[in-house]
């Protein structure tokens, strides 16, 4: 089982809500926190926030998420879901 953690601050950078979710089968470490990347962005849409900020502790997916190159891996293909 793979565990994600989700914590939105508000401007101040104080605490407003959090949000724990699981899923399985295990997955690579990077899959897992993009995983987690696409889980947020759906919950910022359920919540109709926009104008958010993300701040993620795993470098290589925001390097992906930020190149133009194209990749059709797994990582890749939900990157481009997450766009």
């Amino acid at each position: 089982m793979v565990g994600i953690g989700i914590c939105i601050r508000d401007d101040q950078g104080d605490f407003v809500m959090a949000k724990t979710d699981s899923f399985s089968p295990l997955c690579d470490v990077d899959v897992g926190e993009v995983v987690g990347l696409h889980t947020t962005l759906q919950w910022m849409a359920d919540l109709h926030y926009d104008n958010v900020d993300f701040v993620l502790d795993c470098k290589s997916v925001v390097e992906h998420f930020n190149s133009n190159l194209g990749d059709s891996s797994e990582l890749g293909c939900i990157i481009q879901a997450c766009r």
